[in-house]
């Protein structure tokens, strides 16, 4: 009997496709929130100014801040059920810790807009670095071998650029070439635009997916 490294599948018991779902949902509905509230802010700059900015600016600039706070909270509380679900199912302890983590953090974020400032910075980082060891401990769920080549990909990115800002400070060459919120961006876009092919890969597999596994052998 063999068993995939870091998941038990259990076909009697499989949610993996409702996870998937809501991953997909949350990182979607986040993606046009913040495009819908960047629309909504005059002036507003994606090199100059963070995300978090949206909603945290003062006074609050209306209907931005709603729309992003509203939005992120929302990631967070459907990547928790989705963790929830992929737990029930079998799924990786480590990356669901991961991804929880990084969900809570996220409803800090929006809970603690970026003026409360240490509160909002301690939210921020949560959700930045476990966000980016979600998506690299990802391949744990025994994706397959394209989907784990851009979860490297992806989770290494963000990483990088999160190790660069706190060993080298915002002066490093990558935060002045992109500026902080350019910066930022390549650390939130990989890891959101994973969570989305992440979700329509758990979405696709179902129990025909533990089915064919089954067959192979990995029981």
């Amino acid at each position: 009997m063999k068993v995939q490294r870091g998941s038990i599948f259990r076909p009697g018991n499989d949610f993996y496709r409702t996870a998937g779902i809501l991953l997909l949902i949350a990182a979607l509905q986040f993606f046009m929130a913040i495009n819908l509230a960047e629309t909504q802010f005059p002036g507003y700059s994606s090199t100059t100014d963070t995300l978090s900015h949206l909603g945290g600016a003062i006074p609050p600039i209306e209907p931005s801040a709603t729309i992003f706070n509203v939005s992120v909270i929302l990631l967070g509380v459907l990547s928790l059920a989705s963790v929830y679900l992929i737990l029930k199912s079998g799924g990786c302890r480590l990356f669901s810790s991961c991804l929880a983590i990084s969900a809570v953090g996220a409803v800090g974020v929006g809970l603690f807009p970026s003026y409360t400032g240490s509160f909002h910075m301690f939210f921020a980082i949560l959700t930045f670095i476990f966000g980016s060891l979600t998506v690299l401990f990802s391949y744990r769920l025994g994706l397959n071998i394209p989907m784990v080549i851009v979860s490297l990909f992806t989770g290494f990115t963000s990483l990088l650029i999160i190790i660069s800002a706190l060993f080298w400070g915002l002066n490093n060459p990558i935060f002045i070439y992109l500026g902080l919120g350019g910066a930022e961006r390549f650390v939130v876009y990989p890891n959101l635009l994973y969570l989305l092919a992440l979700g329509g890969y758990l979405a696709s597999r179902g129990e025909d997916w533990v089915r064919i596994r089954f067959t192979k052998g990995y029981f």
